[in-house]
């Protein structure tokens, strides 16, 4: 079990751009708006021969237009209890802020899991402000900069020096990477916190009304019969034409979107009471263009119940609105009554382990050879395309490689078909995603004139699916990307012809060789 450091302080005082320098990843969302976090935010760290949980917290005595002040002050309370060390974080540019008296007098009877720091000492002229914060009776505070990562390496010494559990043996944390992460993914206000709130047993996550109260990517452990999950509760996500790409909410849905990637089985949470909008439908592309094994969770059933309907009427409409997951499982729950929401680790988890689940090659290929027989590909270049043999090549998700004799006259969807065949052949990838690569096989009658070697032979509108971005700046994205490639390649080519032709010699050197 690893020791857990919680940051606390006052609204703006750099304490998410403190979590995120430690951890060395952008996860918690830094904004000057006060308030901007609102749930405990936990990630392990690992630096400088230390190994801890790392929490971040909302700022206490925010002034918040949603009036979620104590529901803020409530979690990081929570975290002060939890936590073997507490940073208390102060501002060396605002100064001694009758605020920071009030939450000195909050550790004071925790004083010796404290830790003094002030932030934001990026010059030395600052250096002489942190001596006020000693009046606050908690220590010698630490002379920090967070967004410069001055005082860091101090930070950490004095952090240890009162844990010892925090240096690491250096073994690897085998629990770490058994444990399944989960996104819990969907539009606003479909009971994704409420969810999170129900599997914990306890208020983890604010839970809210208000639309948007989630902002950040919450990460929530939990354990159950021996099997280790995280859960990452997110953002809900409206239209991208009402998000701009410089206000808090576009970079929410950023974090949701890194989440799905970086989630090995997506919780897909629907409101049972509401229409299929087209946020679902975008996230339900994303999803399954991520090949990421889902389970769709209806949510507040209890209100489709009391209207009649039935599960099998529901999934035959769900699936008509979403073909693309019409192989995922739904489980239908209610967060507020707790019904079957157990349900959705067992059923995570089977999808996790079919997901490594490997095919013979032999077998795959009996596969391959009767979906060719039942359909060839549509011709759409000067000759057909020839299949000659497949093989599995990678789990989570499975990747089957079809080695074929030209990718450019590969008829476009032709893998949709063979991702269907495949799931109705073998039953254990009947409910997760497959990824179908085709390759040209080496030759020597074509000449290897493919643009591309390797293709995923799906349409345009799959293949470009995004969550955030349109799908035209994305692809304008990659051709500059390419672009600055190939005329990174061009200038290492000349300036090796050039050297060739100076004997050695660096042309970009002058006379005197500086």
């Amino acid at each position: 079990m690893r020791p857990t450091v919680a940051i606390v302080g006052r609204p703006n005082v750099g304490k998410s751009s403190l979590f995120n320098r430690l951890v060395g990843q952008p996860i918690a969302i830094v904004d000057p708006t006060p308030g901007t976090t609102r749930d405990r935010l936990l990630h392990p760290v690992r630096r400088d021969g230390l190994r801890f949980d790392l929490v971040d917290t909302g700022g206490i005595g925010i002034v918040d237009e949603a009036k979620l002040a104590q529901d803020v002050y409530q979690q990081v309370q929570r975290a002060i209890a939890a936590a073997d060390r507490i940073v208390f974080l102060c501002d060396a540019r605002a100064g001694l802020h009758p605020l920071d008296r009030e939450i000195a007098a909050l550790l004071r009877p925790h004083r010796e899991r404290v830790l003094l720091a002030v932030n934001k000492v990026d010059h030395e002229g600052l250096e002489a402000e942190v001596g006020q914060f000693l009046t606050l009776g908690l220590g010698e505070p630490v002379a920090i900069s967070a967004a410069q990562a001055t005082g860091l390496h101090e930070l950490l010494e004095r952090l240890s020096a009162g844990c010892p559990a925090m240096r690491d043996g250096g073994s690897a944390d085998d629990a770490e990477s058994d444990a399944i992460r989960l996104a819990l993914v969907g539009r606003r206000n479909v009971g994704k916190s409420s969810l999170t709130n129900a599997l914990c047993g306890e208020p983890r996550v604010i839970v809210a009304d208000l639309p948007g109260t989630t902002r950040d990517a919450v990460d929530v452990e939990l354990e159950r019969d021996g099997q280790r999950f995280v859960l990452i509760d997110t953002a809900g996500l409206r239209k991208r034409a009402q998000m701009r790409e410089d206000d808090l909410e576009f970079f929410s849905a950023c974090r949701t979107e890194r989440a799905i990637r970086r989630a090995d089985v997506v919780l897909f949470v629907i409101d049972a009471a509401e229409e299929i909008a087209m946020v679902d439908k975008r996230i339900a592309r994303f999803i399954e263009a991520e090949s990421k094994p889902c389970v769709l969770v209806v949510n507040k059933w209890d209100i489709a119940e009391r209207a009649h309907a039935s599960k099998s009427a529901y999934r035959a409409w769900l699936d008509d609105r979403l073909p693309g997951l019409a192989y995922a499982p739904a489980v239908f729950t209610c967060a507020l009554t707790g019904l079957d929401v157990e349900l959705l680790l067992t059923t995570a988890a089977r999808l996790h382990a079919a997901a490594a689940h490997r095919v013979p090659t032999a077998r795959l290929n009996e596969i391959i050879a009767a979906a060719v027989q039942q359909r060839r590909p549509r011709k759409v270049g000067p000759q057909p395309t020839r299949i000659y043999y497949a093989t599995q090549a990678e789990v989570r998700p499975p990747t089957i490689i079809v080695f074929v004799n030209r990718t450019d006259w590969l008829e476009p969807g032709y893998a949709r078909y063979l991702e269907h065949f495949v799931r109705r052949e073998v039953a254990e990838f009947a409910e997760i995603p497959l990824r179908i690569l085709f390759k040209a096989r080496d030759s020597r009658f074509h000449g290897q004139l493919d643009e591309h070697r390797v293709v995923r032979g799906r349409t345009k509108a799959e293949r470009h699916a995004t969550l955030i971005l349109p799908a035209h700046l994305i692809i304008e994205k990659r051709r500059a990307d390419r672009r600055r490639r190939l005329e990174a390649l061009d200038d290492r080519e000349r300036l090796g012809t050039a050297r060739e032709a100076l004997g050695g010699e660096d042309p970009a050197e002058d006379e005197d060789g500086d």
